[in-house]
């Protein structure tokens, strides 16, 4: 079961030419061939991770992480929600500065930056969501693939579903910032946000409204600024546009949806 929210989009801003991934990956093997993991205890306080999230790269991570670590670097476009998920792991209960330098996008922002004590969005960073593995993801993929044996061995959707649900309350995450959508909808309506976000084929660029009314356990560092000079102008908006991103604006996670 490989893949199959997994997408790249281009961002276009004057001169210059970003690419990045949004990628929600379900199942093992997306990217490995691209070369060794991106993990590495920086100092005992700082560990780096970056690149696109593999099994490969939870293998790095639980060998190399050190419990002296304070900080984290993120870069990553996302990937694999089971591989996320174990990364995670490391991650729980230690209230880490989360650094995100480049981007954190996909499963990077679904599970890791829930976990933090403090955010750092750096200076042309982005934090790109397009939704974990929820009922409405999980029907569409029984509907589009046939019935067998999971090949990847993380036991399907539905599993991987259930752990992301554990996962959420046991540390609290609201739905809104998983853009959790029932079964039987239409995809469209997200649970626990303010207003209607990501239409079909979308993600969500993460602003700073919503990410301190979705992670409200993590001291957050502004950043708004930043994106209004760098990203939310009016030709590099048309660039998120065609790229297929929407930037967040006034939309909150709405308490105890």
């Amino acid at each position: 079961m490989q893949g199959f929210v997994c997408k790249a989009v281009r961002l276009i801003g004057g001169a210059a030419l970003l690419m990045l991934a949004s990628c929600a990956h379900v199942g093992p093997g997306s990217g490995e061939a691209a070369g060794a993991p991106g993990c590495r205890q920086e100092t005992p306080e700082v560990f780096v991770l970056e690149g696109r999230i593999t099994p490969a790269l939870a293998t790095c991570v639980a060998a190399a992480f050190q419990p002296t670590t304070r900080e984290v670097i993120l870069n990553s476009m996302g990937g694999d929600v089971a591989s996320a998920l174990d990364i995670a792991g490391q991650f729980e209960g230690r209230r880490l500065t989360m650094r995100v330098r480049g981007q954190c996008n996909s499963s990077c922002a679904n599970y890791f930056l829930p976990l933090a004590g403090r955010i750092v969005v750096e200076p042309g960073a982005l934090i790109l969501l397009h939704g974990g593995v929820d009922p409405w993801t999980v029907e569409r993929t029984r509907q589009q693939r046939p019935a067998g044996p999971d090949p990847t061995g993380s036991g399907g959707p539905g599993a991987l579903a259930a752990r992301q649900a554990d996962f959420a309350a046991q540390n609290r995450i609201p739905p809104g910032w998983l853009l959790y959508r029932e079964a039987r909808s239409d995809g469209l309506v997200v649970k626990g946000l303010s207003r209607s976000l990501r239409p079909r084929g979308r993600s969500v660029l993460v602003e700073e409204p919503m990410l301190r009314s979705c992670l409200t356990g993590a001291d957050i560092e502004p950043y708004q600024d930043d994106l209004r000079r760098r990203w939310l102008g009016s030709y590099r908006r048309l660039g998120l546009y065609l790229s297929r991103i929407e930037p967040s604006g006034a939309t909150v996670c709405v308490p105890g949806a």
